[in-house]
């Protein structure tokens, strides 16, 4: 509906965003000028909801500031797409109304559609220029990092999707326990971000950061199930889609936090402002008011993608040379690279610890960090599989089994010699 001419200026908006799904340059100068004018877009969107300090745009805003030096190192500087650009402008002007007409929840709507469409634009030029790298032997290792990248673009997409199938969160009136869930989760995730994103990685933090996603994941198992058995889920699709993909997750993030835990120093305590965020979390995931309607369970999606994103950050810790740990953690990592890995064994490996024992932190040798990097990448790929299960959470393709009337077919001479069989039986709720 169009009332206004600030309705007008969204309307623009979202018809430029559709004219990027139409965008068919993948090339390297492209993908740059699309990921450098889309943060923008997200930022100007943002301040529809102001002065929340927490709205739908809260978790993509932190997947924005963490790829951004990746996308500098791997794609390359370019200035910003000037449809993104326009887009960004328009909300912007939308949003300065001296009415605060923003503030109208179809116009929220709005601007979170457009984010949306713009979003998915970008994930896929993205991800088809990383799939031409990957088909080239000299360009594949490229490819492969831009491949993470596009993903994590695909995650803030997941992220917006999300938000607009919940409407109460897409206008920012939401409210209860459904609504405390899903604030200590963005809450969380840029705490997160602050501890990791350009810092030394603290193996301490990583490890709560493991503990947060393992307490994530099974709370999300534990009330799928709950809801599936109310009959709110479709039991087909909880029970061989998203709870095993949820039981694989958790078994990987298990193993993080054994490393972690062996890596982290036990002689000082963990950052204030991190453990303020975990037990915030811990609260509202436990919460005896959570039940399994609908709003949980947009939380709960919001909290399996939360997951991917802090194995990102796991990724990126890994990949770091300042990574360290403490002593015995890392003689006992050393040791367990020979055991596992053939030809590892080396005095010269040995020769990079600083020593052998003792709670100090000390330099991680490139072969141990090797084997923490292939772990990291299997954890990433379990938690992205979870991920892509949890739309089944939103429960929109559900569709309640109800008793059918058989409809007799025509016995003509056509049917009777027809080849086509009997329609095969699909599982309960399809």
């Amino acid at each position: 509906m169009i009332d206004t001419p600030d309705d007008l200026l969204l309307l623009e908006a979202e018809h430029l965003a559709r004219d990027l799904l139409l965008d068919v340059d993948d090339s390297q100068r492209a993908v740059a000028s699309l990921l450098n004018g889309w943060e923008p877009v997200i930022r100007a969107s943002a301040t529809y909801y102001a002065p929340q300090t927490v709205n739908p745009f809260s978790q993509v805003q932190e997947i924005c500031r963490g790829i951004r030096r990746d996308a500098r190192d791997w794609i390359g500087p370019g200035r910003p797409d000037p449809r993104l650009d326009r887009i960004r402008q328009l909300l912007e002007d939308v949003a300065s109304a001296p009415q605060a007409s923003g503030d109208l929840p179809r116009r929220q709507t709005s601007a979170l559609h457009t984010c949306y469409l713009a979003t998915h634009a970008v994930a896929g030029t993205i991800t088809r220029y990383a799939a031409e790298l990957r088909q080239d032997e000299s360009t594949r290792p490229r490819g492969l990092l831009i491949t993470a990248l596009g993903s994590r673009v695909q995650h803030a997409e997941q992220i917006l999707d999300t938000h607009l199938c919940d409407r109460a969160a897409a206008t920012g009136t939401a409210v209860g326990p459904a609504q405390a869930l899903s604030d200590a989760i963005a809450g969380w995730d840029r705490i997160l971000h602050d501890a990791l994103v350009d810092q030394t990685p603290d193996p301490r933090v990583l490890l709560v950061s493991a503990n947060a996603s393992l307490g994530l994941l099974r709370r999300t198992a534990e009330l799928a199930s709950l809801a599936a058995a109310k009959g709110h889920l479709d039991s087909f699709n909880v029970h061989t889609r998203l709870l095993p993909t949820l039981n694989a997750a958790t078994d990987r993030w298990d193993r993080a936090r054994d490393t972690w835990r062996a890596l982290a120093p036990i002689t000082t305590g963990i950052p204030h402002p991190v453990a303020v965020a975990s037990h915030t979390l811990y609260q509202a995931l436990h919460s005896p008011e959570l039940d399994t309607g609908s709003d949980t369970r947009y939380a709960l999606r919001l909290a399996v993608v939360a997951t991917v994103e802090a194995a990102h950050l796991h990724l990126q810790a890994t990949r770091r040379s300042d990574l360290k740990g403490m002593a015995s953690g890392v003689s006992a990592l050393t040791q367990a690279v020979f055991d596992q890995v053939p030809g590892a064994r080396s005095l010269n490996l040995w020769r990079q610890l600083e020593r052998l024992d003792g709670p100090a932190l000390i330099s991680i040798p490139a072969p141990v960090r090797t084997e923490l990097l292939r772990q990291a990448t299997r954890n990433l790929a379990a938690a992205t599989m979870a991920a892509s299960a949890s739309h089944s959470l939103l429960g929109n393709d559900f569709r309640p089994v109800r008793p059918t009337h058989g409809v007799a077919r025509p016995k003509t001479e056509a049917y009777l010699h027809s080849s086509i069989g009997p329609r095969p039986l699909s599982p309960t709720g399809w």
